[in-house]
């Protein structure tokens, strides 16, 4: 009995033991740290530790105790080229296994590998890299969510142009059909395709660009919106209704688009939770195209964001998002 009172009481102590937060993030003109900025505000309101660590600019040294510590050098020039504003942070942010937990925001290379650095010094990561890695391969994501048994618009992996026609049969021969490619976010490398001309024509394209970049094909599945729905710790937090721009076939609110309230129904619910444990994935933002009878038939699912944006989901879904995913990481055993 005294052993049990003993691992309890280590068990309250982790629980409520201060916890700190390590952001990961690779900011763009085109894809500003939005969320990152938001959450570190957010946390300070709440008394927590928050460090937003630049990978690309940034760097690394270890101190007296072995631990990594991550300090950020920013730099803007102008345009010519010459240094105007330089900030270097010498005295850094200490990573220590013991308290810290890192949020991954930022779909770049040099994150996924800093953060895998990580996690060998043993330091938690949302998403893991397993997660991120079949969230930003459209092909690995289709696989994932396949061999769970999701519904989704019938899919094929383009190899060689010589091939084409065995792809095209595949997703059912139909035009117009959607090509992508298999690394792209915001609605990016995604492409309307109405022939066999321009299939071949888009693809010979991509493929002078760059040989390395994968493409697959879809079914083209017509609807006047699609769903986001925001997944934390396995509960459904939010959903967005984004209706098509107009004159364009996409949805994505980086596009320009104006999201809606919505309501999802008990079997789209049970079908994105399903969605999420595909990918095994702790903070995710799932898209799906409703059906027509949305109370009895599945939906069909797009994809998985493993760093969903945060854009009008406070405002529509009457939470606070920041808020949430911090008092989430309060409880260590979600740590795990």
């Amino acid at each position: 009995r005294g052993l049990i009172l003993e691992k309890f009481k280590s068990f309250i102590t982790e629980e409520t033991k201060p916890y700190r937060m390590l952001v990961l993030v690779h900011s763009t003109p085109d894809d500003p740290n939005k969320t990152g900025v938001k959450l570190a505000q957010t946390a300070k309101t709440m008394g927590i530790d928050l460090y937003q660590f630049e990978v690309t600019h940034g760097y690394v040294t270890t101190n007296a105790k072995k631990n990594m510590v991550v300090h950020n050098y920013v730099y803007e020039k102008d345009v010519l080229g010459d240094k105007v504003t330089e900030n270097n942070d010498e005295e850094g942010w200490e990573v220590n296994p013991e308290n810290t937990i890192c949020i991954i925001r930022g779909s770049d290379r040099k994150v996924y590998r800093f953060a895998e650095q990580l996690r060998l010094h043993g330091i938690k990561t949302i998403n893991s890299l397993f997660t991120n890695t079949l969230c930003d391969d459209k092909w690995l994501n289709y696989i994932a969510m396949e061999q769970s048994g999701l519904k989704q618009p019938r899919t094929a992996l383009l190899t060689h142009e010589n091939n084409i026609d065995t792809p095209i049969k595949q997703i059912g021969g139909k035009y117009p059909m959607i090509l992508k490619t298999a690394q792209g976010t915001q609605g990016v490398g995604v492409i309307f395709i109405d022939s066999r001309k321009t299939l071949l024509a888009t693809m010979q394209l991509i493929n002078k660009i760059d040989s390395d970049i994968a493409m697959l094909i879809q079914e083209f599945i017509p609807t006047p919106y699609d769903v986001r729905v925001i997944i934390l710790n396995n509960e459904i937090v939010a959903q967005l209704k984004r209706p098509v721009i107009a004159g364009d076939f996409r949805s994505n609110i980086s596009q320009g688009n104006e999201p809606e309230k919505i309501e999802l129904t008990d079997l789209e619910k049970s079908e994105c939770l399903k969605a999420a444990k595909s990918v095994n994935g702790m903070w995710l933002g799932i898209d799906f195209i409703p059906s027509k009878d949305r109370e009895k038939e599945l939906p069909y699912f797009i994809e998985i964001n493993s760093s969903p944006g945060t854009g009008f989901v406070n405002e529509l879904n009457n939470i606070n998002i920041y808020k949430m995913v911090l008092e989430t990481f309060k409880e260590r055993e979600n740590w795990r």
